[in-house]
């Protein structure tokens, strides 16, 4: 199976010690022209998130992650499923900005290839699956009320269609039943638990559901 990975599951897996378990799976992932820069080029200009830069592109000199073209049809969906995403959503007449270019290309680079989608951003899986529930949120977030442009939302839906969403705990937890990732529940709890705090938007009833269900 080919995986088009968003930045952030790929830095949540550098900074839990988790990156290793990529090369194990039988997967192609996939990084989009500016998600290579998120995860390895910007990063490498701050003390804060070089070590996870370096790391990553570790894994992408050696060809674990793998640069996937957009080419000109791939860019153009990009600018259209950003323009439309962040302007889904309003405050008083005002557009909230959802997504960033880089989860625009992984957006259009599974949806032109028909891959997978690697992503932890709770907000761009409710955008695409739920996006009524995504303005509860954002209104919960935000302490006010949002407005929704239901023609743009379903317009967004027809243009991605039903893309799988992974996460990288669904990574790690398939990783585990494959015996790839230690022994034992009590090390998945573990590793689920470390990739929550280091930004996997996974709730406590998901977590025991990969426990116990």
């Amino acid at each position: 199976m080919r995986v088009v990975a968003d930045a952030g599951p790929l830095i949540s897996l550098s900074n839990t010690c988790m990156l290793w378990i990529l090369e194990k799976l039988p997967f192609q992932f996939l990084l989009p022209p500016w998600v290579i820069n998120e995860v390895s080029l910007f990063p490498k200009q701050t003390k804060h998130y070089k070590l996870s830069a370096l790391r990553i592109s570790d894994y992408i000199r050696s060809g674990i992650l793998q640069e996937g073209e957009l080419g000109e049809r791939g860019e153009e969906i990009a600018r259209k499923v950003q323009h439309i995403a962040n302007n889904v959503y309003f405050i008083k007449h005002r557009p909230l900005k959802i997504i960033q270019r880089g989860e625009a290309e992984a957006i259009a680079l599974a949806t032109l290839t028909d891959h997978a989608m690697l992503v932890d951003e709770r907000t761009i899986r409710l955008l695409l699956e739920d996006p009524l529930e995504l303005r509860n949120v954002l209104q919960i977030r935000t302490g006010a009320r949002v407005s929704i442009d239901h023609e743009r939302a379903e317009e967004l839906q027809e243009i991605v269609g039903d893309v799988l969403m992974l996460r990288s705990a669904d990574i790690v937890a398939y990783a585990y039943e494959e015996r790839i990732l230690g022994k034992g529940k009590e090390f998945l709890e573990a590793a689920l638990y470390a990739l929550k705090y280091a930004g996997c938007a996974i709730s406590e009833q998901e977590i025991r559901d990969y426990l116990y269900g």
